[in-house]
């Protein structure tokens, strides 16, 4: 092909491109919406070869100069870091984080079921033979319960509540990202996680109600309790996406499809960041504390129910495309 044949083809889009880089130029990302940024980017794959077709064939030429800079114009629109503005992070906590858990309801159930299912067979295995606490509760938890005694007395009055938090925190985040991380094995070691966690509760419970405490570890968990549960259960949540992502990748490759659903299960994660900071510190300040009983349920259940209300009321899918 000659020169002026190859200029002539491809010219239309040559001039579309650098229109769309003068708008984002001019602008910002702010300017554009996801059918731009679409078109850019298909726009500076076709340049990107005509790029290579003119180094073949046009060495030393003013065309192959100017594709050069329009390349490298391209790439430095397309690949430049997202500056972190207030604005961005508010609307990813805001929007992205709770339409990524709604988009994913059915893993998010799945979650939920796996970890009630343990709890259901931790009260029923402790009701058929108590010796199967012995397997998963440390000997010091259980000879307190023996004694009629919690188990929870001793650690904070020992323990500043600040390190306690901290403690918990660290404890509550491992089991969390065990849980999301597990997708990564099919959603084997998910599975695992919830399931294990439901029946170890499952067996405090029963265990507890068997020896008078029951309403001294309800007590206990009241407060934190709703928002510790349900932040594992959205890591679950995540863990599952990941998992289907593998075992089901679509038209996409595995590497495709978890670079695209990939995004969604680490922001289901990240929703779990702020709840179980907050259970810690109330695990840590209030739940040993000697206020009532009733204020230490209405905390619990009003985070709780504050926390639902955030995944799945707010985020605004417009404002989530036009971000994307």
């Amino acid at each position: 092909m000659t020169l002026g044949a190859f200029v002539r083809k491809n010219r239309p889009q040559w001039q579309r491109l650098e229109t769309m880089l003068g708008v984002i130029e001019a602008r910002g990302p702010r300017g554009t919406n996801r059918p731009f940024l679409r078109e850019l980017t298909a726009l500076y794959r076709g340049t990107t070869g005509d790029l290579a077709y003119a180094q073949t064939h046009y060495r030393g030429t003013t065309l192959l100069l100017f594709l050069h800079q329009l390349v490298a114009r391209a790439h430095n629109q397309i690949y430049r870091p997202h500056r972190l503005t207030a604005r961005a992070m508010g609307n990813f906590v805001r929007n992205e984080i709770p339409q990524a858990v709604r988009e994913h309801v059915p893993a998010v159930t799945w979650s939920a079921i796996i970890f009630l299912m343990g709890i259901a067979l931790g009260l029923s295995a402790v009701q058929f033979d108590e010796r199967v606490a012995s397997v998963i509760l440390p000997n010091s938890v259980l000879n307190s319960i023996y004694s009629g005694q919690m188990w929870t007395g001793g650690i904070f009055s020992v323990v500043p509540a600040p390190v306690a938090s901290t403690f918990l925190f660290t404890s509550n985040i491992s089991v969390a990202l065990l849980a999301f991380a597990g997708g990564l094995s099919c959603g084997l070691l998910t599975a695992l996680i919830l399931f294990q966690n439901g029946f170890m509760l499952g067996v405090v419970l029963r265990l507890c109600a068997n020896y008078g405490l029951l309403g001294s570890v309800l007590e206990f968990i009241a407060g934190h309790g709703v928002l510790e549960i349900s932040a594992i259960i959205i890591a679950g949540g995540g863990g599952f996406v990941l998992a289907n992502t593998l075992l089901h990748p679509g038209s996409f490759s595995r590497r495709d499809a978890l670079a695209k659903e990939g995004r969604k299960a680490v922001r289901m994660a990240l929703a779990c960041v702020p709840a179980l900071i907050t259970a810690g510190c109330i695990e840590a300040f209030i739940s040993p504390s000697h206020l009532p009983v009733w204020l230490k349920v209405v905390l619990g259940l009003t985070l709780g129910g504050v926390y639902w209300l955030y995944l799945l009321f707010t985020g605004r899918p417009a404002a989530i495309a036009k971000a994307t």
